[in-house]
């Protein structure tokens, strides 16, 4: 796909997205606004009392939201935060179709890592009944390096030690001064709600 048809793409997703999802976005934020705000030169988060959501700056259809006290979130340093990264790209190696039902992983780099493979590693696989996907790779892991952001959506037992449960969705935020946001959202019932419907895992192939 050459440059030209890659930003028609694009554009044709963000639109698509925004006309979805705009309305739920919406009010997902006015729930969770005011909060504390977060933000390097990727992402901007927003954490409250009554819940939390990314949102890519130069992406804003990139978005994930939960509503609700149900997750929790610290700031770590950079030797905790690449042993998690590291951690949670040793565990999905160890995916199988018998013992995953989803593991996607979706890491940045660098800002352009946005609209290209170089900067960008997804790694995608899901075996619901009948439904079997990947595994899915796009870019390259970067060993014992730190994504600007790291975004684990799971429904598996290998991700338990991270989430406390078997299903969940962890995103670090780097870069924020001298350390990192952690945000874990484990999920149990109906009290998440996760919008990545126009991934970044789209927007590259």
């Amino acid at each position: 796909m050459d440059e030209w048809n890659e930003q028609l793409h694009l554009a044709l997703l963000r639109a698509e997205a925004r006309r979805k999802y705009q309305v739920l976005i919406d009010y997902i934020k006015q729930q969770v606004e005011p909060g504390y705000e977060y933000a390097n030169e990727l992402v901007r988060v927003v954490l409250s009392e009554r819940g939390c959501y990314y949102e890519f700056v130069d992406l804003p259809e990139e978005f994930s939201g939960a509503l609700g006290n149900g997750f929790a979130h610290r700031f770590v340093g950079s030797a905790e935060a690449l042993a998690l990264a590291d951690q949670i790209h040793h565990l999905s190696q160890a995916c199988t179709e018998h013992n995953t039902r989803e593991f996607s992983l979706l890491a940045v780099y660098d800002r352009q890592g946005l609209f290209s493979r170089e900067g960008t590693y997804i790694y995608h696989q899901a075996h619901r009944g009948d439904d079997d996907i990947g595994p899915l790779t796009v870019g390259c892991h970067r060993e014992r390096t730190l994504p600007l952001f790291l975004k684990l959506k799971a429904d598996c037992d290998l991700v338990v030690p991270i989430f406390g449960m078997s299903r969940g969705v962890l995103f670090v935020v780097a870069n924020l001064s001298d350390q990192h946001l952690v945000v874990n959202i484990p999920q149990a019932g109906s009290g998440a709600t996760d919008l990545a419907q126009a991934s970044t895992s789209e927007m590259v192939h």
